[in-house]
């Protein structure tokens, strides 16, 4: 009896490996697809940030007042509704921040985004008040937004209850 060609064993064996990874790439995107999905009560505003001025914002201006109080210029942003999951984290400072995992469109729009303000400041606005006001070093494609300002536990849960209208941490990460 004849052994097959080694070239045979080889084309034979790439082909089971491409199947393969077919295969897991497909279960891949399957379970990508049925991620479960937040909707949050209050939307979450990403605003790039064109200046920012000492003291509230003047009557007329197209603007939003931080709490520091700061003038915050602002140009087009991005709006979050749906996350893929939001929770505490803990930060090597002893504060909390908030964890939010993207989905979809708004993983690409939010990477867009500090691609666009490498170097520069947005603002992160939930119930109509600026909650942080970053500036973004690098730009983030990884699809996670953490959300710091030095928060206690109690402020953290808070707000997370304020974006999600759920109690805590109770969606966790």
């Amino acid at each position: 009896m004849r052994r097959p060609p080694k070239t045979t064993l080889l084309a034979a064996i790439i082909v089971i490996g491409l199947c393969s990874a077919a295969v897991v790439m497909t279960g891949l995107l399957v379970a990508t697809a049925r991620q479960s999905q937040t909707r949050l009560a209050s939307p979450l505003l990403l605003y790039p940030v064109s200046q920012q001025t000492p003291g509230a914002c003047p009557t007329g201006t197209q603007g939003v007042t931080g709490p520091e109080p700061s003038c915050y210029q602002v140009t087009e942003g991005i709006v979050i509704r749906k996350v893929g999951g939001i929770g505490l984290r803990p930060l090597r400072d002893g504060s909390q921040g908030i964890s939010i995992l993207l989905t979809g469109a708004d993983r690409k729009a939010f990477a867009d985004l500090t691609r666009a303000q490498q170097g520069k400041q947005i603002i992160v606005v939930v119930g109509g008040r600026v909650v942080t006001a970053p500036w973004v070093e690098t730009p983030i494609t990884g699809g996670e937004v953490l959300i710091t300002g030095r928060f206690s536990r109690a402020d953290a849960e808070r707000l997370v209850h304020e974006i999600t209208g759920a109690r805590g941490d109770s969606t966790g990460t």
